[in-house]
């Protein structure tokens, strides 16, 4: 452990024991100006002197660095574990139903856009959307609370406007059913500008996750971006839509590595 965090911890050993610094010196034999420097982290003591401070307080130097190193391996702050799984593991369901009903939102968009007509009743296609939007909320929420737990503010930032942006998408794609503001082609292309661009913010915040997430973030956000991208150029979007099936997977598969990195830490 080093200064300032070594001296913070040994003033907290000692208080937590009811000591002043003079009666720490009695206990341990060192100067007492050598005892307030190594608390405000002004020096950074020799490890004999460390061992002897630490040895009239009741503890030795490799707890003290094994719990420290504990806690800064801790990838959710201990009160919040539960809240967290709960998030996660529902952001893993609902993401395997928004991957199941893509597949026939998509040939349903697919026809609306070629045929200018839709393969389902009007109440069931919307249902359909209304669904699908919800599914996709609570995926992308076990991101924003990933990203708010880890202070991973890219994340956070992302995977809120993503929220927002799809949600105005849905509502525009039911209302357009009965109003068409502008035409279908602008509005497609809009939408994909506007999910590339997030999308590659929202990439770069889950390559941020590789120090807790490994490979599989690594992974994850370079899908993330090059899909994106392909959205962005809008003439590409039917190849980041096809590609959209293996990232979604990827995302719940790094969800659940989460989830389960989370359990390991509180010993589940």
């Amino acid at each position: 452990m080093k200064q300032p965090e070594l001296g913070q911890k040994i003033q907290d050993l000692r208080k937590q024991k009811g000591l002043t610094q003079e009666e720490l010196v009695e206990k341990c034999n060192i100067n007492v100006r050598t005892i307030q420097r190594i608390e405000a982290g002004e020096v950074t003591p020799r490890s004999y002197t460390i061992k002897t401070i630490l040895g009239a307080l009741g503890y030795d130097l490799e707890t003290i660095n094994h719990s420290s190193s504990d806690r800064e391996h801790q990838l959710i702050e201990p009160e919040k574990i539960h809240y967290t799984i709960k998030t996660l593991t529902l952001a893993c369901v609902f993401g395997g139903i928004y991957f199941l009903l893509g597949f026939p939102e998509f040939y349903a968009d697919w026809s609306r856009l070629t045929e200018n007509e839709i393969p389902y009743p009007t109440t069931v296609y919307i249902v359909l959307k209304v669904f699908t939007l919800i599914s996709l909320v609570f995926f992308i929420k076990g991101f924003w609370v990933l990203g708010t737990e880890l202070h991973n503010t890219i994340l956070k930032f992302s995977s809120l406007v993503l929220i927002l942006l799809s949600t105005l998408i849905y509502i525009y794609d039911i209302t357009s059913l009965f109003v068409e503001i502008i035409p279908m082609e602008y509005f497609i292309s809009a939408m994909s500008i506007s999910l590339g661009a997030i999308g590659v913010l929202f990439g770069i915040g889950i390559l941020k996750l590789k120090s807790q997430l490994g490979n599989t973030a690594l992974a994850t956000g370079v899908f993330e971006i090059v899909v994106s991208v392909f959205f962005f150029t809008v003439i590409l979007a039917w190849l980041g839509y096809i590609l959209m099936i293996p990232l979604i997977l990827l995302e719940i598969i790094l969800l659940y590595k989460a989830i389960d990195l989370i359990k390991k830490q509180r010993n589940f």
